[in-house]
């Protein structure tokens, strides 16, 4: 299964002028996939907390998260069993897990 990963920030106001979470899209091209799900310290690493959407043609999987400004670290998992880091993001350091993750790091005024 050929599996490419891209995290792309949008700017997006925040809600007041006390909150710095901002809204990340993640993207994940998995054609042969099943369910995609992203993982991560903004959720606990839970598998079903935050599932992607797959496009019309069912290869590429999208979800938009709110996170706070920081660094956090993620990964995807397909079909409940593989998980995958993003290739286009910075690999975390160590493997909370034993598998690969990776970091994207939010930033970002209110202005």
């Amino acid at each position: 299964m050929a599996v490419i990963a891209s995290v792309d920030s949008l700017v997006d106001r925040p809600i007041s002028e006390s909150d710095s979470a901002r809204v990340v899209q993640f993207v994940f091209v998995a054609p042969s996939a099943q369910s995609v799900s992203l993982v991560g310290d903004f959720n606990n690493w839970e598998m079903g907390a935050t599932p992607l959407s797959a496009g019309p043609a069912q290869s590429v999987w999208t979800v938009r998260v709110r996170l706070p400004n920081g660094r956090h670290r993620y990964a995807f998992v397909v079909d409940d069993s593989t998980w995958a880091r993003d290739p286009s993001a910075p690999p975390a350091a160590g493997d909370d897990f034993g598998v690969p993750s990776s970091v994207v790091t939010v930033t970002g005024s209110s202005s």
